[in-house]
């Protein structure tokens, strides 16, 4: 046999080994990248986040136990679906106490990668120049999926500076069969009519309250004047207050006695209060009114039309301006505040999600919607607010509410409202 016989079979070979070796010599799914530092990352499939290996991030919140243990559970799937990525968190239950640590941390350059604000704090944070943008996880089907109304509050100086989480607006509810004794069958519309209708009900019941306001809270308060006046109302700017505000207190210290002063935090008395035809209205949070019998929420009525400032009883996740695991911290936010995960969290603790697509049957989550939210808060949530009911982008805007805070909690404790003395106070600290 001469040697050019031979050539088909050492052709053949060769065809068959290169063809063995190909499974060696590539991966059908995954492409590793060289780094300059000598590492090697992992491409993952298109729109999936490029992570190293090690990935620590901090965060920060201040919830009630139950709703942080929640956390805990969300954030342990979190670390099994992405194992290369370290989390620990921290609770303050305590508001203010959390305020005052990340204040400082913030200001120190030690705040946590991750930060849950009310949604009140987030321009004030940003103007201080402790958060990061997060524009740049709003794309696509997360933002098509956003509430306007949240998310207009958190934009500051062209960017957005924090993701909503949750929401818990406060609503004036009344009492339908005490209006109808005064000869509504709607909630009042304007200042003067409330004036009459609680004339009347005093007049048949000598012994109820036309309102009903808790010690220190003064989202009730400010909510409660907003409800009654037309246009612009400067109430969350902190400034002093208008004519028409003065007059309002004014007017209520005159009926101090018919005004009560139940916590919000034992439904009983309020159960009873409206009940027994002693309580006219009250202004509390949703999951508050979601809490009353559902006996005693069919004999009330909740002022769909005069819902103000909605978002500011709200919490939003941030990214701290010293966080050098921006990438991992926007995927984390991306897992606690996707659809499944929010809905979850309705299902626990009752205040209303800030993904649109919650607000009816959603198919295409992959939890029980054992709640479904009552589908008019949707069109009330995706409302803008007009420019007025935005927060000034005021670096002192924090330490001013608090102030008035707690003020308005001096002169609302003991058994009678001192409105009188409040209105002393706040023209005197020039308010």
């Amino acid at each position: 046999m001469t040697p050019r016989k031979y050539v088909p079979f050492f052709v053949g070979m060769l065809l068959l080994a290169a063809l063995l070796l190909i499974p060696f010599s590539r991966n059908t799914n995954q492409v590793s990248i060289g780094k300059p530092d000598g590492k090697t990352s992992v491409q993952p499939a298109p729109g999936k986040l490029i992570v190293d290996q090690s990935a620590p991030i901090h965060v920060n919140v201040s919830l009630p136990e139950a709703q942080f243990e929640q956390l805990k559970e969300l954030n342990r799937n979190f670390i099994m679906k992405y194992p290369h990525i370290q989390v620990e968190l921290a609770n303050e239950p305590v508001k203010s106490a959390a305020y005052e640590s990340w204040e400082l941390q913030s200001q120190q350059g030690e705040g946590a990668d991750i930060l849950l604000l009310d949604s009140s704090w987030i321009k004030t944070f940003a103007v201080r120049g402790y958060l990061k943008p997060v524009d740049s996880m709003m794309t696509g089907d997360i933002l098509s999926d956003q509430l306007a109304g949240l998310l207009e509050p958190l934009k500051w100086n062209g960017y957005l500076w924090g993701v909503p989480r949750d929401v818990n607006p406060y609503v004036i509810v009344w009492n339908k069969l005490l209006l109808e004794e005064a000869g509504l069958t709607e909630p009042p519309a304007d200042w003067k009519a409330y004036q009459e209708v609680a004339a009347k009900v005093v007049a048949i019941h000598p012994e109820a309250s036309i309102l009903n306001w808790s010690t220190g809270d003064l989202q009730q308060q400010l909510i409660w004047l907003k409800a009654f006046q037309q246009g612009s109302s400067r109430l969350l700017s902190i400034m002093p207050l208008d004519e028409f505000q003065i007059t309002q207190l004014a007017w209520l210290q005159t009926m101090e006695s018919h005004i009560s002063s139940l916590a919000l935090g034992v439904i009983h008395p309020l159960n009873a209060a409206f009940q027994d035809m002693r309580l006219l209205a009250a202004v509390m949070p949703w999951t508050n009114y979601e809490l009353l019998s559902e006996s005693i929420r069919s004999k009330l009525t909740v002022d769909q039309d005069h819902i103000s400032f909605p978002w500011l009883n709200s919490r939003s996740y941030a990214i701290s301006s010293n966080s050098d695991s921006e990438e991992e911290a926007i995927l984390w936010i991306q897992e606690m505040t996707d659809a499944n995960n929010q809905q979850l969290q309705y299902n626990d603790a009752g205040e209303l999600p800030t993904r649109a697509s919650l607000y009816s049957l959603n198919s295409s989550i992959q939890v029980d919607q054992v709640l479904l939210p009552p589908a008019w808060w949707k069109n009330v949530l995706n409302t803008k607010p007009s420019e007025s009911e935005f927060l000034p982008a005021d670096p002192r805007w924090i330490k001013k509410w608090h102030f008035r805070e707690q003020m308005w909690k001096q002169y609302s404790e003991g058994p009678a409202f001192r409105l009188t003395d409040y209105l002393e106070s706040l023209a005197l600290n020039g308010e």
